[in-house]
């Protein structure tokens, strides 16, 4: 119905707000990651919006990650490029969500300019005892590390997959482990909890 590029519009925005009410609150959530679609990335105003509201906010770029899926990397047009490439040059992070589910390129891999690989949850759930997915969460946590980026592991569910994680030297692990979805309210509760 093309209704995503306004909810991707006000995601971006309500991303921005939040870590504003955050700081002004003393909670500091160091960076948001806001979704987006494959449509937004043809779209040439969006790095201009980014950066307005960045500037709207009073926000650092690195405070914002942008995360994109796997179609948009094999996409990968004259006009996708310049448009990743141009919110880098901003300064905002940018995230391959689900990385491993579909048609990851490594080589496509090495020519983004990515902050960020997220390992899909799939090969964590099994993760203690199934030795495929240790060897391709070992590989990617490596060459994510080696492209100087930052790995983030979905899904960590247990202590056992989070005490493999941290030996694999694994950058950020989210998952229930730690906390489910909440509101921005709850969140911000969650995080002046001593730990």
């Amino acid at each position: 119905t093309g209704q995503i590029e306004a909810i991707g519009r006000w995601s971006l925005e309500e991303a921005c707000r939040q870590l504003t009410v955050w700081d002004r609150n003393g909670v500091r959530i160091p960076v948001v990651s806001v979704n987006f679609s494959a449509g937004h990335f043809r779209n040439r105003g969006l790095v201009p919006m980014i950066g307005s509201l960045l500037e709207k906010y009073g926000l650092a770029p690195e405070r914002l990650t942008v995360e994109i899926t796997e179609s948009v990397m094999m996409e990968e047009s004259e006009e996708t490029m310049a448009v990743l490439l141009a919110i880098r040059k901003l300064g905002v992070g940018l995230s391959m969500d689900d990385f491993g589910t579909g048609f990851s390129s490594l080589s496509r891999l090495t020519r983004l300019p990515l902050t960020e690989i997220k390992i899909d949850r799939s090969f964590i759930m099994n993760l203690e005892h199934d030795a495929n997915a240790q060897a391709v969460t070992t590989a990617v946590i490596g060459i994510g590390n080696r492209l100087g980026m930052t790995v983030v592991t979905e899904g960590v569910e247990t202590e056992a997959q989070y005490d493999l994680l941290e030996k694999l030297h694994c950058d950020v692990l989210q998952g229930y482990l730690f906390a489910k979805p909440m509101s921005a309210t709850d969140l911000e509760a969650w995080a002046r909890q001593p730990r």
